[in-house]
């Protein structure tokens, strides 16, 4: 996998990846084997014990990863049914973190994907493994507003350019 850049911008208003939302994370993916991998760093407003970014935060992130693992390397909507996270080591605000998503198995109705937080030197701080069960575009237009075309061509975007 060439590491390239995710193109695809949501449409929407997500916490997790839209450029348009004021208080967002606006987390920016790139194609990895199997998913996806994003650096960011985590301001001091969204910390739990000062200095320490919340463990809710953090799973919102590994949540957004694996979402982005699933359009990127199987250009499918799915929603989150379960996830596990487990915290390892603490998460500092204002420091860069690596997160990668890799899809570890899917059907035709459902996904795992496995993501994990590490330091930029490759120590794993915090992992998780989610349940996805796919769902139709139609269904995702319906429940956020934005019109199938819409969603199709982000999907588009999100998959490999060849």
């Amino acid at each position: 996998m060439d590491n390239a850049e995710i193109k695809a911008r949501w449409p929407g208003a997500c916490f997790g990846c839209s450029p348009t939302n004021t208080n967002g994370l606006k987390l920016r993916f790139r194609h990895a084997e199997q998913g996806c991998v994003t650096r960011c760093s985590l301001p001091d407003s969204l910390c739990g014990f000062d200095g320490l970014v919340h463990g809710g935060i953090l799973s919102t992130v590994l949540d957004e990863t694996a979402a982005y693992a699933l359009f990127a390397h199987l250009g499918r909507f799915a929603v989150t049914r379960e996830m596990t996270t487990r915290f390892i080591k603490p998460v500092a605000t204002n420091t860069e973190i690596v997160v990668e998503g890799r899809v570890v198995r899917h059907d035709k109705v459902k996904a795992l994907v496995h993501c994990s937080i590490h330091s930029p030197d490759g120590l794993l701080l915090t992992e998780a493994d989610s349940d996805w069960v796919f769902v139709k575009t139609s269904r995702i237009a319906s429940l956020s507003g934005v019109e199938e075309e819409v969603l199709r061509g982000f999907l588009e975007q999100c998959r490999p350019q060849t």
